[in-house]
């Protein structure tokens, strides 16, 4: 008899363990319904990000049927930007615009737990691809990467980043390894803009849409590009495939997150995405701020985020000792 109320005990925990499962289960796949579209910037505005989701916003809005805002949530390296998307209601449709750098290592500078982008996070869509420049100011005797590089046997040198572990500060470190330049990293909280085109800082390594108004004002210099192909940039710079450095090109770009909470509605918002950005119109704002639009499937998009993050954890550990 002992052996028998095990049974059935056994029998209804198992029954009432099914009942849930499948419970979650239709719970995951239901629709949810949208009532408001949100995407949310870890930068303020006019940053490169903010313009971006600017351009977005109203289009995608439409094609949704409800209401968009944008809202600037600057701050912790993302992780504040990141947080406000995680506790939104489904409903709000709330989106995190933003890189790895607000996803996957925000937690590094703020003291918050690791984000995983696959599982507290559903990628949506493939905002843009960036490319990379080496800048230097217009007033610099250095205008090549090899002019750094003997200068810095001269004298001290230094490079911004947007903080200590961004994917700037990566890319100058290992730029910097590779090339025998001996500069100190300094992070910036506000706009290092100021400080590079006054010479105080003396290169960076940073996205072209971020340096392209003062390239083309003549206030800054592109010595080299992170590029397997020439960009058409005042002075015709070389790529860094050029300079037969192969292995310093690099691609990043902005990819548009939901909460986890959101993954019944990816498909569709990624649906709307790449509607959005192969009007006329988008692509021609795209085009005048040297910005190439991703229109990437969902899988697509997956793939991408996948291949970005090993890149950018290769780079961490030959700079750190260590990925996340």
């Amino acid at each position: 008899m002992k052996s028998d109320r095990i049974s059935r005990r056994t029998f209804l925990q198992a029954t009432l363990a099914s009942a849930c499962a499948l419970t979650a289960a239709s719970a995951a796949s239901a629709a949810v319904t949208l009532k408001g579209l949100q995407i949310v910037v870890p930068a303020p505005p006019g940053s490169q990000p903010d313009v971006i989701a600017r351009w977005l916003i109203d289009p995608l809005a439409r094609r949704a049927g409800v209401a968009g805002v944008v809202l600037n949530v600057p701050g912790a390296a993302g992780a504040l930007a990141a947080d406000a998307v995680l506790r939104a209601a489904p409903e709000s449709g709330a989106l995190l615009l933003g890189g790895l750098d607000h996803v996957a290592y925000s937690h590094l500078n703020s003291n918050r737990r690791a984000l995983d982008p696959f599982t507290d996070f559903v990628p949506v869509a493939a905002v843009n691809r960036d490319t990379w420049v080496v800048a230097v100011s217009s007033e610099s005797s250095a205008r090549s990467l090899r002019a750094l590089a003997d200068r810095s046997r001269r004298e001290p040198l230094n490079y911004a980043s947007t903080g200590e572990g961004s994917t700037a500060h990566l890319l100058s470190a290992r730029l910097c390894k590779a090339l025998g330049i001996d500069a100190q990293h300094v992070p910036y909280r506000e706009p290092w803009m100021p400080d590079l085109i006054a010479g105080r800082i003396h290169f960076v390594v940073a996205p072209t849409p971020a340096l392209l108004p003062q390239l083309r004002a003549g206030r800054l210099m592109a010595v080299a590009t992170l590029t397997d192909e020439r960009l058409a940039l005042p002075g015709e710079p070389p790529t860094i495939w050029e300079l037969g450095t192969a292995d310093q090109v690099f691609y990043g770009g902005l990819f548009l997150f939901g909460p986890a909470s959101l993954a019944p509605l990816a498909l569709q918002l990624n649906a709307w995405f790449r509607e959005t950005v192969a009007t006329a119109d988008m692509l021609q704002r795209y085009r005048d701020a040297s910005i190439e639009a991703t229109p990437l499937d969902l899988d697509a998009t997956v793939a991408l985020l996948r291949q970005r993050l090993q890149t950018v954890d290769a780079m961490r550990l030959a700079v750190f000792g260590r990925s996340r």
